[in-house]
């Protein structure tokens, strides 16, 4: 019975050894990578909304119906680009609604009216047009354009090189707005807390020029609650049709190896406790 109680000992010894070894712990849970998806209105027989998987969106490549995508792959966080069609989409909505999506390129001269149920990051690149539904943490746009947010905008930046000639306009509340010189990064003007429906810019005038041009109380609890930084980041984040490397989803559900050791270090105590108690009483 002791040579028995030595080996069980023995093995439970070799398992918390594996415990601490690189890769001993299989059980560790990983959430989903963001994927991308290239979005592009075909016309003709087709008349409708279509995808890939990726950020390009080339003449000849196979594609899907959007309703496969919305069905099976989409997920919150995931990151989509719109590319110009082969025809104005005149009336065929692009529902993305009941997705989230962590970042949305409407690319050059692509025409959309996109439905979601939010976007964290949102770029509107030049010659594009675009109504965009869905509250939207970031908004950068680049001159010239012509976009619509029907939802509130937390931080909007309009990227100009020259004389600004976009016209933008929210009819939600706009937690700043600002004004942003390309070659120099300076900021030609910045505007606070915007009312809802009052975010009007046409062909650079502003209509909005009363609103503060410092931080409001209001502004900073809208950017703590959305878990943004207050401070100018170092660098934009890139658009996901300008871009390879994607952010990835935190990792959750790991597993503590500590934890595992504890609990495998208590068991054997235990057991082992019960062993030398049961081998003493037989001998």
């Amino acid at each position: 019975m002791h040579k028995k109680m030595k080996l069980f000992v023995s093995m439970l010894a070799a398992a918390a050894m594996l415990v601490l070894l690189p890769g001993g712990n299989a059980m560790t849970a990983h959430a989903e990578e963001a994927k991308t998806y290239s979005i592009k209105y075909i016309g003709g027989d087709i008349n409708d909304w279509r995808y890939v998987p990726g950020n390009t969106f080339e003449d000849g490549m196979y594609h899907r119906e959007l309703y496969y995508l919305k069905l099976n792959d989409l997920k919150d966080g995931d990151l989509i680009v719109i590319y110009p069609g082969d025809e104005v989409p005149n009336g065929k909505e692009l529902d993305l609604s009941g997705f989230r999506l962590g970042n949305l390129t409407v690319h050059r001269d692509a025409n959309v009216v996109v439905k979601t149920n939010g976007i964290k990051d949102c770029y509107v690149l030049a010659g594009a047009y675009a109504a965009i539904n869905g509250d939207v943490t970031n908004a950068h746009l680049y001159d010239s354009v012509t976009c619509n947010f029907n939802n509130n905008v937390l931080d909007m930046v309009l990227h100009v090189s020259g004389d600004a000639k976009s016209s933008i306009a929210c009819t939600g509340t706009v937690g700043m707005f600002q004004v942003l010189e390309d070659s120099t990064n300076n900021t030609r003007c910045v505007f606070y807390s915007i009312p809802n429906n009052t975010m009007k810019f046409y062909g650079g005038g502003i209509q909005f020029a009363n609103c503060p041009s410092e931080p409001t109380e209001a502004y900073l609890q809208a950017k703590a609650a959305a878990g943004e930084t207050t401070a100018a980041p170092e660098t934009t984040p890139a658009p996901a049709a300008n871009s390879s490397e994607y952010d990835k989803v935190p990792k959750t559900g790991e597993s503590s190896q500590a934890a595992w050791l504890i609990g495998l270090v208590g068991a054997a105590a235990i057991l082992f406790a019960g062993s030398y108690g049961l081998y003493k009483k037989t001998n």
